[in-house]
């Protein structure tokens, strides 16, 4: 499947692998959506519970938490799919592009818990993607996907 093509990314022409720094302060920009979005997944939370908190042990606990990462996983994987690329990484000019004829939600999920692994060890693998020519981390050279920076359509 080719990248979709919006009146976004029609106005530019993808470029080189974008440098981490960029993909970090994407992260960033993305990071204020997601607990906007886990603010509105607690609420429907509390309505299911009727206002009671979650215990903190037991497995109520775990199927919150549980809850939330999906609701974060959902996020990634809605907008590398519809459109290659979230609010932050539009913010930041940076496209997503995976190979075709590849389906998008399996490769898609996959690179979220990648990145939720690389979040856990402080960020080392995504150090990684410095050793590869093409400044690609270990996912993305196995599920066939590159982060490139966009730049402005030439006149």
């Amino acid at each position: 499947m080719t990248q979709p093509e919006t009146p976004a990314t029609e106005e530019r022409q993808p470029a080189e692998t974008a440098p981490l720094w960029r993909r970090a302060a994407a992260l960033f920009y993305d990071l204020l959506f997601v607990i906007a979005l886990l603010i509105l997944a607690t609420f429907l939370a509390l309505a299911v519970t009727r206002g009671e908190p979650v215990p903190p042990d037991g497995p109520g606990q775990w199927l919150y938490r549980a809850w939330l990462l999906a609701w974060i996983a959902g996020y990634f994987v809605f907008f590398w799919c519809r459109v290659g690329q979230t609010p932050g990484m539009k913010v930041w000019r940076l496209l997503l592009l995976r190979q075709p004829p590849r389906s998008c939600a399996g490769p898609a999920f996959l690179r979220f818990l990648y990145g939720v692994f690389s979040l856990c060890l402080a960020g080392l693998p995504f150090l990684l993607a410095l050793a590869d020519e093409k400044r690609r981390t270990w996912i993305d050279r196995k599920l066939g996907m590159r982060v490139v920076r966009l730049l402005p359509r030439r006149r």
